[in-house]
């Protein structure tokens, strides 16, 4: 069985983010996660980013950055403000903790970053990139045939 999972290459993506996130709490801790990074870095201090913009950005859809954004909220690294000339507009900004934890973070990114990357190749790199691309628009096709079959 160990031998067919090692051929899956979802598999082999689970095993490589377990890696991942075993990395990002060797240099952070266990209450950082790669996603609380990844939003961190979007948010600025002084300038607000929609859920959209977040969503784009990490690659995730609106609802999962929204339960990531309340999480982070509840912590006080982030807050929402409400735009002023359109109140139904929601931004999201680093409160003065969330700065701390993102210059924190940023101050131990270059030894994740050589730790990651240690034994990969700039060949490897560009080749997990283009098989990530490649696997997103795979499942293109997928997406279209879900709607058709749930709207019917």
């Amino acid at each position: 069985m160990q031998n067919s999972l090692n051929q899956l290459i979802c598999f082999n993506f689970y095993k490589g983010w377990r890696e991942i996130t075993s990395f990002y709490k060797d240099v952070y801790g266990n209450d950082i996660t790669p996603q609380n990074v990844y939003l961190l870095e979007l948010c600025d201090l002084n300038n607000g980013v929609t859920i959209k913009q977040l969503s784009e950005g990490m690659g995730l859809d609106s609802s999962a950055v929204s339960t990531l954004v309340a999480r982070m909220e509840k912590k006080s690294l982030i807050k929402r403000v409400h735009g002023v000339e359109d109140r139904r507009t929601v931004f999201v900004q680093l409160t003065n903790e969330g700065d701390r934890l993102k210059r924190k973070i940023n101050d131990k990114a270059n030894i994740l970053t050589e730790a990651l990357n240690s034994n990969i190749t700039a060949e490897e790199s560009k080749a997990l990139h283009s098989i990530v691309t490649k696997m997103k628009i795979n499942r293109e096709p997928m997406e279209r045939l879900q709607t058709r079959e749930f709207a019917g």
